[in-house]
């Protein structure tokens, strides 16, 4: 689709955290914004956040762990839980295994830390600031916005609760990758009304309480090009108030009429997302395709819209160059 945003700034980042109102294929689009910097020979790790139910299992045929696991050329997926993180949190702050068992093994602590406001959240984010310094790039595919926000704002509640000691220093830790200028926030978006609001609404909310992370651009999935001329439109128009057409004829019509509001719906979208920042607009994809195959063709339309070189042979079985247009 012309005119749409340059993803490159993408693989530029270290840590590149993925939000978007759920439903709005976040997972999928991290999944190929991973596969996509692997192909570029960016040693990439792609998270999810304490997953009950991980959804990178449909796409990479394996259950990720806490431990990274391997699951092509410079590409590996996990599944960052909470109390392993926890444990490696205390690990780091006292330096003594046996030491750590026994505050896990301590009644008290343990409610402390469940009490503690964010306590989950921190460790969480705390593990993918450690991981950051094994990777060229983590994809972290995070909660649904309204949770995503809430998890990283958590960080300036914790310096505001505590002004000493190594919850403090946790958060100060995690604030510090936060503000770096490779650490970067993605929104995924859908050219619908309420995504959009919601898009702009996050947007807005991350920016004040979160300020120093940067949120370069957005991403509109499955966007409709426009493909109808004036004068298409036009006769749409005249033959939906024709008299004559017979049961066929009207159902050809409809079904130019629902494109042609699915291309406005999505021109409403690109206006009011593009007043935020810069847009990458990536297609509809058929359904019942299946998780991996629709993570590969989403890989494919990243390569064409990224100014970064790549050769690129996805699961779709077709071959795509990334490259300036």
């Amino acid at each position: 689709m012309a005119d749409s945003g340059d993803s490159s700034v993408l693989f530029r980042s270290r840590v590149l955290f993925m939000t978007g109102k759920g439903g709005t294929g976040k997972t999928t689009l991290a999944a190929a914004v991973a596969k996509l910097a692997a192909a570029q020979g960016r040693r990439t790790l792609l998270c999810e956040l304490d997953s009950q139910r991980p959804s990178l299992t449909a796409i990479f045929s394996r259950v990720p762990s806490y431990l990274p696991v391997v699951v092509g050329e410079n590409l590996s997926i996990c599944n960052v839980e909470w109390m392993p993180a926890l444990d490696d949190w205390l690990a780091d702050l006292v330096g003594a295994g046996r030491i750590v068992r026994m505050i896990m093994k301590n009644r008290m602590i343990s409610i402390f830390l469940e009490a503690t406001p964010g306590a989950r959240d921190l460790m969480l984010l705390h593990r993918v600031a450690k991981l950051a310094e094994r990777y060229d790039l983590v994809v972290v595919d995070m909660p649904a916005s309204g949770n995503a926000t809430g998890m990283l704002s958590v960080v300036s509640t914790s310096r505001r609760l505590f002004d000493t000691g190594p919850i403090r220093r946790c958060a100060e830790d995690i604030e510090s990758m936060l503000a770096r200028p490779d650490t970067n926030l993605v929104l995924v978006a859908l050219p619908e009304e309420m995504v959009v609001n919601e898009t702009r609404e996050t947007r807005a909310r991350i920016q004040a309480e979160v300020p120093r992370l940067r949120q370069p651009l957005i991403l509109l999935n499955r966007a409709t090009p426009v493909t109808l001329s004036a004068e298409e439109r036009l006769l749409l128009d005249q033959l939906a108030s024709s008299a004559e057409l017979g049961v066929d004829g009207r159902e050809l019509v409809e079904a130019g009429r629902w494109e042609e509001r699915l291309e406005c719906a999505t021109a409403e979208a690109l206006e009011r997302l593009r007043a935020l920042a810069p847009v990458v607009v990536l297609p509809v994809l058929a359904r019942g395709e299946g998780a991996a195959r629709v993570a590969g063709q989403l890989t494919a339309a990243l390569a064409r819209q990224s100014r970064v070189k790549v050769d690129l042979v996805g699961d779709a079985g077709r071959s795509a160059s990334g490259g300036s247009r």
